[in-house]
């Protein structure tokens, strides 16, 4: 019995871990239909930080990741828990194209059923490099 329940448990496991491809911006570009609702697992630098709330009172936030128009967007319900700058590693369902009502959001990811992390806060000013992690 125990057998069995731990060869379901490392199934789960592994089948969880390949469900989550850590992707890079470009490829999430360049081959978008690839990964067109799949997990993925991005690292990048939080630019364009949005927290807003819905007409129907929800909390939300959103900001890119990328540099100069090679961006993606990411989009989450609830409080930012990420700073302007911060180096965030996100996983969620990405869409090359979605459709809420009557507006068209291209090239997103939706972390609200996934998470986003801090890696390293964004560098205090005067700062060069953000200072490492906490394990």
């Amino acid at each position: 019995m125990w057998r069995f329940a731990w060869t379901l448990f490392a199934l789960v496991f592994i089948a969880s871990a390949l469900a989550q491809e850590q992707v890079t911006v470009q490829q999430l570009l360049s081959d978008g239909k690839k990964y067109d609702g799949k997990q993925v697992v991005l690292v990048g630098v939080v630019h364009n930080l949005k927290e807003k709330v819905s007409k129907k009172g929800n909390a939300y936030y959103t900001f890119k990741i990328g540099e100069g128009k090679q961006t993606v967007s990411v989009f989450s319900y609830g409080k930012a828990t990420v700073k302007e700058g911060d180096k965030v590693r996100v996983t969620g369902k990405f869409a090359v194209e979605k459709r809420v009502a009557h507006a068209t959001y291209r090239n997103e990811i939706d972390a609200t059923k996934g998470k986003v992390e801090v890696l390293a806060p964004a560098p205090k000013q005067g700062e060069s490099n953000p200072p490492a992690a906490k394990k």
